[in-house]
């Protein structure tokens, strides 16, 4: 009996060691950009239609071996746009506004409510959920990117992202 079986297990044991070989090929580190990247751009739309306004919310991983900092944030779609923290002291919260946005070398920004975020006042412009804006981010060292941004509701799920990990989303 065990004669029938032994070429069985043989051939069970080349087929497993062939997969785990398939699967260990494919399973790779994350390839990590070396530059600054804006990987996810959401910008959220008040559900106050009398008084609209925007909130903005970024992904953005510094690849580099130095820190960069954000210095201004435009749109010819808006009239101002604001980088924001929140501050909690003492049990209370409060924004406060920041003249730069600072990433690390090798980190991530993750803007998210109740951290840092933008605030964007859009003016007069009518803006319906589901357009893209573009924005132009201005950094320190004189270079810009630009970034198509997706309006979204109210309570809309933001992607929560990080660098090198599968996206989901989360409100």
């Amino acid at each position: 009996m065990f004669g029938r079986i032994a070429p069985l297990l043989a051939t069970t044991a080349t087929l497993l060691a062939q997969s785990s070989i398939g699967l260990s090929a494919g399973t790779q580190e994350p390839q990590r950009s070396a530059e600054v990247v804006v990987e996810h751009a959401d910008l959220i739309i008040s559900s106050n239609s009398d008084d609209p306004s925007l909130e903005g919310y970024l992904v953005i991983w510094n690849g580099t071996d130095q820190s960069t900092s954000i210095t201004d944030m435009r749109s010819s779609a808006f009239e101002e746009i604001t980088f924001v923290q929140t501050v909690k002291t003492k049990g209370e919260a409060r924004v406060v506004v920041q003249e730069t946005l600072s990433i690390p070398a090798h980190s991530e920004l993750l803007m998210r409510p109740g951290g840092v975020f933008l605030s964007i006042d859009p003016g007069k412009l009518a803006l319906r959920v589901g357009e893209q804006v573009s924005l132009e981010i201005l950094y320190a060292n004189g270079t810009s990117a630009e970034v198509a941004a997706m309006i979204k509701p109210d309570g809309a799920a933001l992607e929560d992202h990080h660098h090198g990990m599968p996206q989901t989303g989360r409100p």
